[in-house]
């Protein structure tokens, strides 16, 4: 499966997509890559192989179909999926659309404002998630850190969970879709000597003090 591994190429694309749509999902996309590659380098640390610039550049165009404009819904993943796979990047189409559902074999139903999303759109995430039900450690990181990075730097689940809901709606399984981020986290954990994740990211705390997004 191909990935982008030259960093250049990757924020070339994504300086290209924010002249299409500007907005602070940019900010965002950059410092979800930034966590991606400290939790990446923490768990090379504890014996994982993976490549750091390829979890950084999933990471920094995760949200790449916002080149297309704004949408409260999973649009955008698809948007993404389909330009990163016309690019010829298969591994970083799949991480457009898997970053926005943190449960394993989730119903997909659960994303907020499904109703917004066409049929023919429905059917091809459907697809896509039902052939990467099994996350690598590339999805969950990078899936964990969409919810660990606004627009202004590193913040915590908590906050970063409502934001999005007070912006983009909930739904009656809004609570189920939040509880994937905390199994990865749990997961991920794990996986480094059970330190926390947040211990990994520069000045996060200075996130509960600051207001939140709606």
């Amino acid at each position: 499966m191909k990935y982008i591994l030259d960093r250049a190429y990757a924020n070339e694309i994504l300086e290209w997509a924010y002249k299409k749509n500007p907005g602070p999902w940019y900010n965002h996309s950059i410092n979800v890559a930034k966590a991606t590659e400290l939790i990446v380098l923490e768990l090379r640390k504890c014996g994982h192989e993976l490549d750091v610039n390829l979890a950084y550049n999933a990471a920094l165009l995760h949200d790449i179909g916002r080149f297309k404009g704004f949408t409260k819904s999973v649009v955008h993943s698809y948007d993404g999926y389909m330009y990163m796979n016309d690019l010829g990047y298969l591994g970083n189409a799949i991480i457009c659309v898997t970053h926005s559902f943190p449960c394993k074999n989730e119903n997909i139903e659960n994303a907020a404002e499904w109703s917004l999303v066409p049929d023919y759109m429905k059917k091809q995430l459907v697809e896509i998630l039902d052939n990467n039900s099994e996350y690598d450690l590339y999805n969950q990181v990078i899936t964990l850190c969409d919810a660990l990075a606004d627009a202004e730097g590193f913040t915590i689940l908590e906050k970063r969970l409502v934001s999005v809901g007070l912006r983009h709606g909930t739904n009656f399984n809004t609570s189920l879709h939040w509880k994937g981020f905390y199994e990865i986290k749990n997961e991920l954990e794990a996986l480094i000597d059970k330190k926390s994740i947040y211990s990994l990211l520069p000045n996060i705390e200075k996130s509960i003090y600051a207001n939140i997004d709606y």
